[in-house]
């Protein structure tokens, strides 16, 4: 846990009334100044995301229905459950596109991905379930829109009119996703999955080895059972199958 530095405050006491007046605008002049500068970084970084390109990777699903990507004969899958509309997922999202970008398209290893609705709540669930009966009706639509999901999400644009758009570009009947949606299951399976595997939180990874068998990501003795652990430490856990 990274704790905030509280910063220190520095008092001017003015000789005078009137060069108190100009210090205090000056004062305020630059606090100004740089809310805005780092309200610009802020949104630069956050809206500075790369969308995979997933492009003719092998597509398939688990028999709970679980949604891999990936060499299916790769040593081993790395398995994230994570929520569109949580903020940490979304900055965490860089870090599985260069794992995308590393690992999954060079054939080293498979990408799971599993819904748990932690910060979308209600809408998560919708979302999720929906998306699963677009795959349904187009295969490979759940992939093309991973990325696009989070990417909405983090511009304020999270409910079904985000679904609406993506299945219109991907050529994908909506009101027959919606209907389909209401019998489907796959957000509730990905989540007791998550309680199997003592998630409670998104992002978190968990590791399923070529046997099927699925556990905490552990490097060096240390297991990375919450949030989304650096990019060094996936790295580090991927040597050993090199």
């Amino acid at each position: 846990m990274i704790e905030k530095s509280i910063p220190r405050q520095t008092k001017i006491a003015p000789p005078n009334q009137n060069r108190n007046r100009i210090i205090i605008g000056g004062v305020i002049g630059l606090a100004v100044i740089a809310a805005v500068i780092f309200i610009v970084i802020s949104l630069n970084s956050t809206n500075n995301v790369t969308i995979s390109a997933y492009g003719d990777l092998p597509q398939s699903r688990l028999p709970d229905g679980g949604f891999v990507i990936g060499n299916p004969n790769a040593p081993v899958t790395i398995i994230e459950f994570a929520d569109y509309a949580c903020p940490h997922c979304q900055e965490y999202l860089p870090t599985m596109n260069q794992f995308m970008d590393t690992y999954v398209k060079a054939g080293k290893a498979k990408f799971e991905y599993r819904i748990l609705p932690t910060a979308g709540g209600n809408m998560t669930v919708f979302i999720g379930n929906v998306l699963v009966c677009m795959e349904q009706q187009k295969p490979g639509v759940f992939w093309k829109a991973h990325d696009i999901l989070f990417q909405d999400a983090m511009a304020g644009n999270y409910d079904d009119k985000t679904l609406r758009s993506i299945a219109s570009d991907l050529g994908v009947n909506y009101g027959d996703a919606l209907n389909c949606s209401q019998n489907q299951k796959q957000v509730d399976i990905d989540t007791a999955l998550a309680d199997q595997l003592n998630v409670h939180g998104t992002p978190a990874i968990r590791v399923r080895d070529a046997n099927g068998k699925t556990g905490s990501l552990i490097v060096d003795g240390q297991a990375y059972d919450e949030g989304g652990p650096p990019f060094s430490v996936l790295s580090n856990y991927m040597a050993q199958f090199q």
